[in-house]
């Protein structure tokens, strides 16, 4: 089977269905969400009907997870707390409680699925842990492999008995190594910031044992007229525009 595991829609459609098309080209037979599916963008309900017409498996993110709860709001950046609060009134009652129903962490065939830090924490990056913790987590776990979002950069974390290895996961396709665990860093589907504003995803093919990141071009401009038509903060228009080319 070929899982295809997406990460922090951020509410862009239009970066989602280039998504969905390159997906159904590549023969993707389950898709996984990693949350952050909602706040910065303009479109949170279509892309909520999305996930739920298209039946996928989805973890709570930390947009998720302040939009259920106000007090997690709080913690949020002025720009990213008004964003979050017009994307809840975008959102109807049905929408608002098939979110509070995610979990902070899946297990489907043998992986993990969290939006920040295994085992289950939604608002944690994985890239300010010491190796030491990053060690002790997955050598807590029974799943081998575990794949992340949140910090909108894609990147792999090989873990050894006496170290952690961190690779960069550029236009690739790399294979996981049974005698190692791994961490994936899936980066974003609508809201990149590793400085090419393609949509990423990446495909877990499970019987090759390989993941390969997939970069995706779409109309950044018709997303942020959205955000500009919306109220959203122009912060994150701009970071659209001004997170590199599409040349990549």
């Amino acid at each position: 089977m070929r899982v295809a595991v997406i990460s922090d829609i951020h509410s862009n459609m239009e970066a989602l269905e280039a998504v969905e098309k390159d997906m159904h080209q590549q023969g993707v037979g389950q898709i996984i969400s990693l949350g952050d599916n909602i706040g910065y963008g303009p479109e949170p309900g279509p892309v909520i009907d999305w996930l739920k017409s298209c039946r996928v498996l989805s973890v709570m993110g930390n947009h998720e997870k302040a939009l259920v709860n106000p007090v997690f709001l709080d913690r949020f950046y002025l720009s990213a707390k008004k964003a979050l609060l017009i994307n809840k009134q975008m959102l109807s009652k049905a929408a608002c409680q098939w979110i509070a129903t995610l979990p902070f962490f899946l297990v489907f065939q043998g992986a993990r699925f969290v939006h920040g830090m295994p085992p289950d924490m939604s608002d944690v990056c994985i890239t300010s842990q010491a190796d030491s913790r990053i060690i002790h987590t997955m050598h807590a776990l029974q799943e081998r492999i575990c794949f992340v979002g949140h910090t909108h950069v894609p990147g792999i974390f090989q873990v050894e008995t006496r170290g952690v290895k961190k690779k960069k996961f550029e236009k690739s396709r790399v294979l996981l190594a049974n005698q190692h665990s791994y961490i994936i860093n899936t980066g974003s589907v609508g809201q990149p910031r590793d400085g090419y504003n393609k949509a990423k995803y990446v495909i877990w093919d499970m019987d090759a044992q390989v993941v390969e990141l997939r970069s995706v071009s779409y109309d950044i401009h018709k997303t942020v007229a959205k955000i500009k038509a919306s109220g959203i903060p122009l912060l994150y228009a701009d970071l659209l525009e001004k997170n590199g080319d599409q040349s990549r």
